[in-house]
């Protein structure tokens, strides 16, 4: 049977294969640098605060009605263990639907630091929230990120794609926690480095992953590699579009068209700023300024020398991209 087990002052989770995994420890003095004590000492008895909240948390998830309480349970106690370590404020991020575990880390947050705060992205909120929940009412995957901002990251019930959680990853401070629940049924097509699990009876999952530096140089250079590549796509696909109609366009000298592919080639020649120090050819940029300047002149102006010097132009670049930057 699957679930959390508290015994004195140890949180642990058994998991669907009967795994024990210690999550926190409350009697663990040193690992305490917060304002918030684990126990307060009265009259020489040592009342374990700290494990009484956590108690408290877990108890008020699993007597909800959701089928992944106890993997939620386990999710709040992670959560808080990873922001009452040290004695800076911390930032959580939560993304998904609003429910028990949100209520009980966002109460948790401000008696370990008062500057704590829960950045909650959803697309629905209840009437009344903590005072240090952060509302933003954007979709889980469009909401721009920053980067190394946050300590832990919590995708509850919120469908993300292998892209967006990377970006998630690169959000966290170096050392951030993610947790990332996914429901019976669910399949995430991604991988996250270093990621373990949870499961429980029901084939509920909870990952999580903390990122390391090595993790974040490796995401950084894969999500580089990735916007490069996405970038060049684009380029080619505009240059494609005005290089398909090219010879028509210049037989017909068609005003309005010729001002919509001047358009797109500038549209390109933008298009390559961003990545052009990444580019291994130094000429492709000044080839797409000659091809658009080229076209510009025929605009005017006409004739058939200009228009040969625009084929000429256009299929130079066109090589260039082929033969250097493989676009």
């Amino acid at each position: 049977m699957s679930g959390m087990i508290l015994e004195e002052l140890r949180f642990s989770f058994v998991d669907a294969e009967g795994k024990c995994t210690l999550l926190a420890d409350a009697g663990n003095f040193s690992a305490n640098q917060s304002r918030a004590l684990f126990h307060y000492i009265d009259e020489d008895y040592i009342v374990w605060e700290m494990r009484d909240n956590l108690k408290n948390i877990m108890e008020y998830i699993e007597r909800g009605a959701e089928s992944e309480a106890s993997i939620r349970a386990a999710l709040a106690v992670m959560a808080v263990r990873a922001f009452w370590g040290k004695y800076r404020s911390r930032r959580v991020l939560w993304m998904g639907a609003q429910n028990r575990a949100t209520i009980g880390i966002a109460k948790m947050l401000p008696i370990v630091h008062e500057e704590n705060r829960l950045y909650a992205v959803s697309s629905d909120f209840p009437d009344v929230m903590e005072d240090n929940v952060v509302p933003i009412c954007a979709s889980c995957e469009s909401f721009p990120l920053p980067e190394h901002f946050f300590d832990v990251a919590v995708v509850d019930g919120a469908e993300v794609s292998a892209e967006r959680m990377t970006q998630i990853l690169l959000s966290l401070r170096v050392g951030g926690l993610l947790l990332f629940v996914l429901p019976a049924g669910a399949e995430f097509l991604g991988t996250i480095p270093g990621a373990a699990s949870l499961s429980d009876d029901a084939g509920n999952t909870l990952l999580y992953a903390r990122l390391t530096r090595e993790t974040k140089a490796l995401l950084a250079e894969e999500t580089l590699a990735g916007q490069l590549a996405l970038q060049k796509r684009l380029v080619s696909y505009i240059l494609d579009e005005v290089g398909g109609s090219l010879g028509t366009l210049l037989a017909t000298g068609d005003a309005e068209q010729l001002d919509a592919a001047i358009a797109q080639v500038s549209l390109a020649e933008d298009t390559f700023l961003p990545i052009y120090e990444e580019l291994l050819s130094e000429d492709v940029k000044y080839l797409a300024n000659r091809f658009k300047e080229s076209l510009i002149e025929f605009r005017l102006h006409q004739g058939k020398e200009r228009r040969g010097r625009v084929m000429e132009d256009y299929f130079a670049l066109r090589r260039e991209m082929k033969e250097q930057d493989d676009f």
